[in-house]
């Protein structure tokens, strides 16, 4: 921030897997993200499906060019090597061409398995599934 002070984002590591390959990253849990959103780089290079329909995506105060497609997340858990995969999550490939190449994780596909509770003091977020619970510490 431009006082200086230190922001933590919730990010917890995931694996994205493809027709591809597999690249494990760190993704950013976003609460006010409707879907999940990969940049087209990182789509492309694990071979994530290319050919669904083109849309647009609009942010607080600008756009970009999307296409929807699915993607299968394993979320990696730090305690006892828990990790929990996900199929065909909703997710819009971002066509820009900056070099963000933050993955961001949205509701659809993601809260819906999930209760996921922010413990900002602990640096830790909790992902509660109906198999039990599953703690990640944020990276």
């Amino acid at each position: 921030m431009e006082n200086g002070s230190y922001v933590s984002r919730p990010r917890i590591l995931v694996e994205l897997m493809g027709k591809e390959g597999s690249i494990t990253i760190p993704a950013l849990i976003d609460t006010g993200c409707d879907i999940t959103v990969i940049p087209k780089g990182i789509a492309e290079g694990i071979g994530l499906d290319m050919n669904g329909k083109k849309d647009k995506l609009y942010a607080y105060r600008e756009s970009t060019d999307v296409i929807e497609s699915k993607a299968r997340i394993s979320f990696l858990g730090k305690e006892h090597r828990q990790s929990v995969v996900l199929d065909n999550i909703p997710t819009l490939i971002a066509l820009s061409d900056s070099d963000e190449q933050e993955i961001t994780l949205g509701v659809e596909g993601i809260f819906d398995a999930f209760d996921i509770a922010f413990k900002k003091f602990q640096n830790e977020i909790i992902f509660k599934e109906s198999k039990g619970l599953v703690k990640f510490s944020k990276s």
